[in-house]
């Protein structure tokens, strides 16, 4: 059973058996001396909005609520340290950060070596300002051998100073328990894409890099679905990583300044469970509606029940949906080519195909035509690109055309700009946010069920078809669709 708890996580912490956790992950309060607090909106079109959006509407901004929590170590937040300070005068940033360390800190990360297993890893997340004071902490309790990383997380985002370089990275600290027996998983850590993939040939660049400890990746955007309003909520791509990378299925996570409870999902996600604690009320309600409708959760100190959202979907198990090794491939190839073409507005915000969905009919067909060639070149064919007019490239000499589709908002392709040229085979594919399609259709057939695209005397040669995806044409039945049948497909046709 996954918990969450509300209280003093020093408490908690000491009522946890000794070496009983996996994996830590905390992000404490990074002493900046602000009250951090952020404001959702939600817009709507508005004929006298406030803002102009997509495609020229006008929207109208409206403020749903802050959410805030006090980031100032010399506060009534922070009980023991406060009253340290109540008799003090004159007191230094860097005496608070040494008080801060001794007083709230050390505590709490002695407890933290306690409890964590052999095999376990502590991941400290702070940022450039403490965490020269945290790893001397952290040195003393887990041992100089025992750290392994400072992991950089970098990103562009938000308003840059004039006056001196803008801090723009996090900084993570990590330690393990024995730095003889950790948990890493290098093979579970999702590659990263070559910035020059056409100079390390094919192969690598579809199996991708390997991180270093240096990771570029996006703040939660304003308006990104896994945004909760919380103020320092941190992105699910860079924790899913620490938690593939670290611990194993089955095992236990605990994040003791839990926040907005991104552990958790990405424990839910990836079949880890897990413990959560936090003393912020707001964090907790936050949690309610980000857990809501999830059964496997003991809350301890606190009913989230008037904070469910009760439209809120389950989160999914990502062990539990199955993907093809052909999906999963073709998915590399698109990132391969996405960057030549991506632009920044884009309704497919957390599709792993962000962005491409825009581009003009022709970006659309050129990329399509380089995935599927690089797809087909990854399953060992030999692919030649032809000058004839309306074939796009040969395999055992039967000629293809491919025509490209990215998924309409009425959820139907449209494969067009068909024409009576010499190819042999139409291969049709289709991209939508969550999934590629694919079919190959002998070209007199793919005319016969075809529609005249234009009309009057020069439209009679250019043809069109529709395909719902999870419905697809009867006539189609047997060619493609599914990215195995369509590989079937394929060889059946090249080696007849």
């Amino acid at each position: 059973m996954n918990k969450i708890f509300f209280g003093d996580n020093l408490k908690i912490l000491k009522s946890l058996p000794d070496e009983s956790v996996d994996l830590i992950y905390i992000d404490p309060p990074f002493n900046t001396g602000k009250i951090q607090a952020r404001t959702t909106i939600r817009t709507i079109k508005a004929e006298n909005g406030d803002r102009r959006g997509f495609q020229g509407n006008n929207y109208q901004t409206i403020d749903i609520g802050t959410k805030a929590y006090d980031d100032d170590f010399n506060s009534k937040n922070f009980g023991e340290i406060s009253n340290a300070f109540k008799s003090s005068y004159e007191i230094t940033m860097p005496e608070i950060s040494l008080q801060f360390i001794e007083l709230f800190l050390k505590p709490r990360m002695e407890e933290a070596y306690r409890i964590l297993k052999k095999t376990g890893s502590l991941y400290f997340h702070i940022d450039y300002r403490e965490v020269h004071y945290c790893k001397i902490l952290l040195d003393n309790i887990f041992g100089r051998e025992s750290f392994l990383n400072e992991i950089i997380w970098a990103y562009d985002f938000g308003g840059k100073p004039k006056s001196k370089w803008p801090p723009k990275h996090d900084n993570t600290l990590l330690y393990v328990k024995d730095p003889d027996t950790y948990t890493f998983n290098i093979d579970n850590i999702e590659r990263e894409n070559y910035m020059a993939p056409g100079l390390v040939g094919l192969e690598k660049a579809i199996k991708g890099k390997l991180p270093t400890d240096t990771w570029w990746h996006s703040i939660v955007g304003t308006n990104s679905k896994e945004r909760t309003g919380y103020p320092t909520q941190k992105p699910l791509g860079i924790i899913d990583r620490i938690i593939k990378a670290s611990s194993n299925v089955n095992d236990l996570i605990i994040d003791f300044f839990a926040g907005s409870g991104t552990i958790g999902e990405s424990c839910l996600r990836n079949n880890r469970r897990f413990i959560l604690v936090d003393n912020n009320e707001e964090s907790m309600q936050v949690m309610a509606k980000r857990f809501s409708r999830i059964e496997d959760i003991e809350w301890i100190g606190f009913d989230p029940t008037p904070f469910f959202d009760h439209e809120k979907k389950v989160v999914k198990n990502e062990i539990e949906k199955q993907l093809t090794e052909e999906y999963k491939n073709l998915i590399k190839i698109v990132n391969i080519h996405k960057n030549e073409y991506l632009i920044s507005d884009s309704k497919w915000e957390n599709s792993p195909f962000y962005g491409i969905n825009y581009l003009s009919p022709a970006q659309k067909g050129a990329l399509g035509k380089k995935i599927v060639s690089d797809w087909f070149t990854s399953l060992g064919l030999d692919v030649v690109h032809s000058k004839e007019i309306g074939v796009d490239f040969e395999i055992n000499k039967v000629k293809f055309a491919i025509k490209t589709s990215f998924l309409w908002e009425n959820n139907i392709y449209n494969f067009q700009q068909i024409r009576n040229q010499s190819f042999d085979y139409i291969i049709c594919f289709g991209i939508s946010p969550e999934e590629i399609h694919c079919w190959i259709v002998n070209k007199d057939k793919a005319i016969k069920n075809s529609v005249p695209q234009h009309g009057g005397e020069k439209g009679k040669d250019t043809f069109w078809f529709q395909v719902k995806p999870n419905k697809p044409n009867a006539w189609l039945n047997g060619l493609g669709g599914d990215l195995e049948i369509t590989k079937q497909v394929l060889f059946r046709i090249i080696n007849a």
